[in-house]
């Protein structure tokens, strides 16, 4: 009995199945419409999702692998007041801690972090500065290398690096973009001669005369013509160009900085509770280097100074004291985000194996925080703006969800004295009902397969090649559009949203099909068959 009414349930939806399909057939303009509705919004949702979980992904590599690492180790008191850069909540003796972690199989870099302002021959701007050890600083961070002129500075130099649009702010290293009258001011300035203005000169070349949606409203006026610099210029060109700048005194610059010490240093100075005290520090150094990384941070209003020659009274008389130890797990692919081996708990154990087999103890004034836990409000926003887009594209399926609704209501109507003769000859309400779910079904899964195909297509250029969006970067200030990248980002293939858009449509759709038909199932089967 069993095995003969589950074939009968199987006749039975064949049958229903067929009948759906034979009037997906008979009314091929509504179902090409409805198909392709929800082709398009399939289409959408997963061109947005593949594109804002790009966004994400690259912006959260930027932060671990050019901003902070996985984790910082620091003093409790430093990371409750982290957004006023208590520069005086400090420790010392971070080399113990670096040797301990590198023989749990971590890599890490100490830093101290203050604020103050960077004075040019132009002005002078407020800049956060990192006192970086340069060889820890390159095997635990990746922004390093993105040195556009210039180098980055080494042990024993009074150099700093700085980033690209603070230096464009105070007119120091090799300017990208000038105006024509800024480039003739910087050669009568550096030029020692009209064979070094010409050599200068012929490493630029004048902007496209297309006015920008910026300017169009704009009168030109003398020397106000965009100079480019070259993208094809050599290396050589660009350090002899360098080096004649340099010895005009273009790259000199002051750090002005107030320097908090806390009274009677302990080593670890976060745990005195003496009052602290505020040097004015003044130093004289040299841009060596302008940074230009994938992140924006690093190519903001900050500076990259050796750690070394701030440790005493010509520096910043730290006397060994650093503000965190940034820690990242050894030969971490850039590609890859922190994981569980790189979480709070792990590391400090493994930070607290270390230092027993050296035969110390960790302090409890230090902790070990994540990349997350310091990035909340970004993440915050993060969060928003990836709700707001995917929202818009989930309403746009709403919309064809809506649409589909309505086709199977008037298809309906326009069917009632067909659906009388088929309720009159036997068939019950709910295999009506099923017919209908089935057909709304089966629009949805056209629509979806064919919005799956489309959207991966679209997908594909952006997975491959991606946007670049530097110019408006550019325009911005640096700033960009809130996430973590300045020049471009790649979309990248999320699998299980691909495939569930396309069954959520399916299923979706088929529901959306019941409530027209139970509604217009009560009217009487005598009605139905006189209804014109």
């Amino acid at each position: 009995m069993k095995l003969s009414g589950i074939w009968e349930l199987k006749k039975i939806a064949t049958i229903l199945g067929r009948i759906a399909l034979r009037n997906l057939a008979r009314h091929k303009v509504k179902t090409i419409l409805t198909s392709a509705a929800i082709m398009v919004s399939v289409a959408v949702f997963i061109f947005i999702n593949g594109w804002l979980r790009g966004m994400i992904i690259d912006s959260r590599r930027n932060i671990v692998n050019y901003e902070m690492g996985a984790a910082k180790l620091q003093t409790k008191l430093y990371f409750e007041k982290k957004d006023e850069m208590p520069s005086y909540e400090n420790f010392t003796g971070w080399e113990e801690y670096h040797d301990a972690l590198y023989t749990e199989g971590y890599v890490s870099a100490p830093r101290y972090v203050f604020a103050g302002t960077l004075s040019s021959v132009s002005g002078s701007a407020p800049i956060v500065f990192y006192g970086v050890d340069p060889a820890f600083e390159a095997e635990t961070m990746r922004y390093v290398p993105y040195v556009d002129f210039g180098r980055f500075p080494q042990n024993g130099d009074f150099g700093i690096a700085l980033g690209t649009y603070a230096a464009e702010k105070l007119k120091v290293g090799i300017p990208s973009r000038p105006y024509r009258q800024e480039l003739e001011d910087l050669i009568a300035l550096a030029a020692a001669d009209d064979a070094e203005g010409n050599f200068i000169r012929s490493l630029y070349t004048a902007a496209s005369k297309k006015k920008s949606f910026w300017d169009v409203d704009k009168k030109p006026t003398e020397g106000s013509e965009r100079m480019i610099l070259k993208k094809d210029a050599s290396r050589s060109d660009l350090a002899r160009y360098w080096n004649i700048l340099d010895a005009s005194g273009r790259n000199d610059v002051r750090i002005n900085a107030v320097i908090d010490i806390k009274a009677a240093p302990e080593t670890i100075r976060a745990g005195f509770a003496g009052e602290v005290s505020h040097v004015n520090q003044s130093l004289e150094v040299k841009v060596i280097g302008v940074i230009n990384s994938p992140a924006p941070l690093p190519n903001g209003n900050t500076a990259y100074i050796p750690l070394d020659i701030l440790q005493d009274e010509a520096g910043m008389m730290l006397e060994g004291a650093v503000t965190e130890l940034v820690i990242r797990e050894k030969n971490a692919p850039d590609s890859r985000l922190p994981g569980k081996s790189e979480s709070s708990a792990v590391i400090t154990a493994a930070l607290e194996r270390g230092l027993a087999k050296a035969g110390y103890v960790m302090p409890n004034e230090l902790v070990v925080h994540t990349w997350e836990e310091y990035m909340q409000d970004y993440l915050g926003y993060e969060a928003m703006e990836n709700t707001m887009p995917q929202a818009i594209a989930g309403l746009l399926l709403l919309l064809s969800f809506l649409g589909i609704s309505n086709t199977i209501l008037l298809a309906i109507m326009e069917r009632t004295k067909e659906t009388g003769m088929m309720r009159a000859m036997g068939m019950t309400d709910r295999q009506m009902i099923l017919v209908y779910m089935l057909e709304a079904g089966f629009l949805g899964f056209i629509g979806s397969v064919l919005g799956i195909i489309l959207g991966c297509i679209i997908n594909y250029p952006m997975v491959k090649y991606g946007v670049d969006f530097s110019a408006f970067v550019d325009i911005m200030g640096g700033s960009g559009i809130g996430f973590r990248t300045t020049s471009s980002f790649r979309s990248l293939w999320n699998i299980p949203v691909i495939i569930g858009s396309g069954i959520a449509a399916t299923v979706i759709s088929s529901c959306m099909a019941y409530f027209p038909t139970h509604r217009a199932l009560k009217m009487p089967i005598t009605e139905s068959l006189r209804f014109e």
